[in-house]
């Protein structure tokens, strides 16, 4: 089956579980079946067109005039995006069998997976911009079908704004790159590729921008990501984990596909390391504040978006300056690997939110999950481990590699200003990576750990298809982590169009022993795999020490504080209690210290980021603060925009009043406008 057979197959697919799944209306158990078992063919089929998604079966959808002709041919990494997303959308339907309100939930995702099925044939074409306005749709109307609440319609609007807005650019783009001998209509992106060429730079990097702004609406871009703070907790868990974990990756291979046409230059490459960086630290600080446990879960995606867009910039920084150096290797292959295991923790932790929510959806309600659902506890900590960066898992992996892209030198000379420029980003990017370590602990102490803090209630244990549901995207975690001595020779084999430098990343220090020889102590034993292609990333000298020398540092540490903590319990009058018992208690001495104490430090230190405001009160014997936080980028960003669009409007309004004296004054004003320049060429 080649592309436009498929593309049928998924649009023809859409169409008809909606129209059975309307037709079974009346009768909601079986509309709910028929759902569930269209949610399972379309998963395994997309798991199946991973196998033909490959150049070979790309192929012209030929429509009749005056329709354009259509392309169908595979996205960068659309193959392992067709098995990530059938894996998710399975897990989906598995957690979602038993839900009161699984019909919703899935009327949301059916036309989602149709979607997510034609969008992987587009990459090349008008199809890009076509389906890409699909999937805009369809996640919005996923969302606003999901929840019938004033918040909910709030948040698609902004949603369906933005990407109405993306979808403009992404339009305007695609007109400015094609060739003026031959028609829009019938080019495909190797045309626009040629004809970009004879382009100014500057040109190129305005295009690629606009480009940017597209797919970055989808993928959390700072700053036109404030949609997912506000989507993202009011859309189901699993719905929420589509969202955060697929779609974001889907726009990631959008961005490359346009990559490869226009050619990003340097300044486009410096902006998207700018909007990388300050996107990941504002997520990570908004989301160790943050008390709703979705809300921080969506901060968290823009954290590590941003480390995603961080080292794509670096990625197309050192290939333009040193194509030959592997920097562009680590970077570009770090950035896959974080969105490999993103997608697989953050769809875990986010339809984990949907049994805790049953008691509290903010952490100081919660505490004590592990005791009704030990499984739900340790798959959520897998997860959180996972994008806390713990060896050897994905999160490890890719964080590693983002940091070695910066830390390695460039080997190019005269380009001292660019590597002090990588190290301000990397110094940046690792206490992003501290702060998001904090907020994971967080997350997990005062969901999982303590006691019950909710309103006392029987909840029943989750079925097995919801734990099986539950832990199925974790493989994701594996393949990017332990997996990587085989699944980083694959991905550089599928990115070879867009890495320059040819050096591997993999030696095969057990096939050729030989090959490690220019380690140094780093090197051996990185993440062994004896039956592996190789277990050692790239036989060079590395330029910082052993990985695993930071596990032994943290657990040195935890020896010390314990020591501490031995040391002060022997003295008198210094009450302690654990930090998971704080929270919706009575606020007493001895529990005041809960979710608001534990990032009170943080608060403080980033006061001037946050516009921090503090009122003391008073409750249960025990003194707090209550805090105000503000939105930087609503206050600063949107809230400037929404003023100048309304001052603009009442400026038309008064330009179009009517008053004849008011147009000659205009007409006059023109005319000596036109006088004056005259006279001055």
């Amino acid at each position: 089956m080649n592309g436009s057979y498929w593309i049928g197959a998924w649009i023809s697919y859409t169409a008809v579980s909606l129209a059975g799944a309307f037709a079974l209306s009346h009768r909601p158990q079986w509309a709910r079946r028929f759902m569930a078992v269209f949610m399972c063919a379309g998963s395994l089929g997309l798991m199946v067109m991973a196998f033909w998604l490959i150049p070979q079966y790309a192929s012209i959808i030929r429509l009749p005039e005056p329709w354009p002709t259509l392309i169908a041919s595979p996205l960068p990494l659309a193959s392992m995006w067709a098995l990530i997303g059938g894996l998710l959308f399975l897990s989906a339907t598995l957690l979602s069998m038993r839900r009161p309100d699984a019909h919703r939930v899935f009327y949301a995702l059916l036309p989602l997976l149709g979607a997510v099925g034609v969008y992987l044939w587009s990459g090349d074409g008008l199809l890009l911009l076509m389906s890409w306005e699909f999937i805009s749709a369809v996640t919005y109307l996923g969302l606003v079908t999901t929840r019938r609440a004033r918040v909910v319609w709030n948040a698609g609007w902004s949603l369906l704004a933005l990407s109405e807005l993306g979808g403009l650019f992404l339009l305007i783009a695609l007109v400015w790159l094609m060739p003026v001998h031959t028609s829009f209509l019938h080019d495909s992106l190797a045309a626009l590729a040629h004809a970009s060429s004879s382009h100014p730079s500057l040109t190129t990097n305005i295009v690629m921008v606009m480009a940017m702004v597209a797919f970055g609406v989808k993928a959390g871009l700072f700053p036109v990501m404030i949609w997912m703070p506000m989507a993202e907790p009011q859309a189901p868990g699993v719905v929420a984990g589509i969202f955060s974990g697929l779609l974001t990756a889907l726009a990631i291979s959008g961005m490359l596909a346009i990559i490869k046409i226009a050619g990003a230059g340097m300044a486009w490459a410096i902006i998207l390391l700018v909007l990388g960086v300050l996107g990941a630290l504002s997520g990570a600080l908004y989301s160790i504040v943050s008390r709703h446990v979705k809300r921080i879960l969506a901060y968290s995606t823009l954290e590590i978006m941003g480390l995603i867009f961080a080292a794509i910039g670096i990625w197309r920084i050192v290939s333009l300056v040193a194509p030959a150096n592997v920097d562009s290797t680590f970077a570009l292959d770090g950035a896959v690997v974080l969105l490999v295991m993103h997608a697989g923790a953050k769809f875990v932790l986010f339809s984990a939110t949907d049994y805790t929510g049953l008691w509290s959806h903010t952490i100081d309600g919660l505490g004590g999950i592990i005791h009704s659902s030990g499984t739900t506890a340790l798959l959520s900590l897998l997860a959180i481990l996972t994008l806390g960066a713990f060896p050897p898992l994905g999160g490890f992996l890719g964080e590693w590699l983002l940091l070695e892209s910066i830390l390695k030198p460039l080997d190019a000379t005269g380009q001292g200003a660019i590597h002090l420029g990588l190290m301000v980003a990397g110094a940046v990017i690792a206490a992003t990576a501290a702060i998001g370590v904090a907020a994971y602990l967080r997350w997990f102490g005062f969901i999982f750990l303590g006691v019950h803090r909710g309103s006392p209630r029987m909840v029943p244990k989750p079925a097995r298809e919801w734990l099986w549901g539950l832990g199925l995207p974790l493989v994701l975690i594996v393949v990017a982590g332990p997996g990587s001595p085989w699944f980083l020779p694959w991905l550089n084999r599928t990115l070879r169009a867009f890495l320059p430098s040819k050096a591997p990343v993999v030696a095969p220090s057990f096939v050729h022993p030989a090959t490690a020889a220019p380690l140094v102590a780093i090197g051996a034993n990185l993440l062994p795999a004896p039956l592996a292609q190789g277990t050692v990333f790239f036989p060079e000298a590395f330029n910082v020490e052993d990985p695993y020398v930071l596990l032994f540092m943290a657990l040195f540490l935890s020896v010390i504080v314990a020591v501490i903590r031995g040391v002060i319990r022997r003295r008198r009058g210094v009450r302690l209690v654990e930090p998971w018992n704080g929270g919706a208690v009575t606020f007493t001495p001895q529990t005041s210290w809960s979710a608001e104490g534990f990032t009170h430090p943080m608060r403080l230190a980033f006061a001037k980021f946050y516009g921090l405001t503090r009122e003391r009160a008073k409750r249960g014997g025990a003194h707090f603060y209550r805090h105000t936080i503000i939105d930087r980028v609503e206050q600063n960003f949107y809230i400037p925009v929404l003023r100048l669009g309304r001052w603009i409007g009442r400026s038309m309004l008064r330009v179009q009043s009517g008053r004849v004296t008011q147009y000659i004054a205009y007409v006059w004003v023109a005319v000596l406008v036109g006088v004056v320049i005259g006279a001055l060429r």
